[in-house]
């Protein structure tokens, strides 16, 4: 039977959700990025590589983040409108931040309970500050692994080696939890780690071999006391 040390956790849609749901987008029509007319109205189109490139740039100043995009994805220089629109933006996704009912409690249970939490998450820079001090999230946490950081996204095998290396234990004694099969589950289970799929709101419940399934972060520890 594996005996689990460590739980890293994803962040969104997992231990929280923005009510903006999709700032990344947001960004793609400030710069003028692949953006197409639908039904009347300017819509950005899905691009993986735009996608990457925000979560793996490690540029905390909005200005030269947002200068960084235009850049490397031929775009003009953005003018200081759009660079008020993008703050907006960062102002809406920090506003609009709602942690799950679970998380909170279950995150303290779980550490009185023995085990040493990590976090990994696709994420850029601007909600850390916010989310981690303002809100206390990080005090959960030992280490917390951030995308922008690492320079890979998950379901890439880096961000996951960074986390092993951190915890320094075995793979086998890890377990991800996450809502994503592709990123959270299927990820981990290919580092040798545990995994958890947690069916938030939206959340498709797919088998994946090898991987739990909860309904909620207190089934991960079952002397979890939920009055305490």
């Amino acid at each position: 039977m594996k005996t689990t040390k460590v739980i890293l956790f994803d962040l969104w849609r997992t231990l929280g959700y923005s009510l903006d749901r999709e700032p990344i987008f947001a960004v793609q029509k400030i710069i003028g990025y692949k953006v197409a007319v639908v039904a009347g109205r300017n819509e950005a189109i899905e691009d993986p590589d735009f996608m990457r490139a925000c979560l793996t740039t490690n540029i905390s100043d909005p200005v030269e983040f947002l200068n960084h995009l235009a850049s490397t994805f031929a775009c003009p220089r953005p003018s200081k409108a759009a660079h008020r629109a993008f703050a907006r933006v960062l102002k809406r996704e920090a506003a609009g931040f709602k942690f799950y009912e679970d998380t909170l409690a279950a995150l303290k249970a779980l550490k009185a309970n023995g085990y040493r939490l990590g976090l990994v998450s696709n994420l850029w820079p601007f909600p850390v500050p916010f989310l981690f001090e303002k809100l206390g999230l990080g005090a959960y946490f030992e280490h917390k692994i951030y995308s922008f950081e690492v320079g890979q996204a998950k379901p890439q095998p880096e961000i996951f080696e960074r986390a092993l290396q951190l915890f320094a234990v075995a793979p086998e004694q890890v377990m991800m939890v996450g809502d994503n099969h592709i990123n959270d589950v299927r990820a981990a289970l290919s580092a040798g780690m545990q995994a958890a799929l947690i069916l938030r709101p939206g959340v498709a419940n797919l088998a994946v071999p090898g991987a739990r399934v909860i309904n909620s972060l207190f089934e991960l520890c079952p002397k979890i006391d939920l009055a305490a």
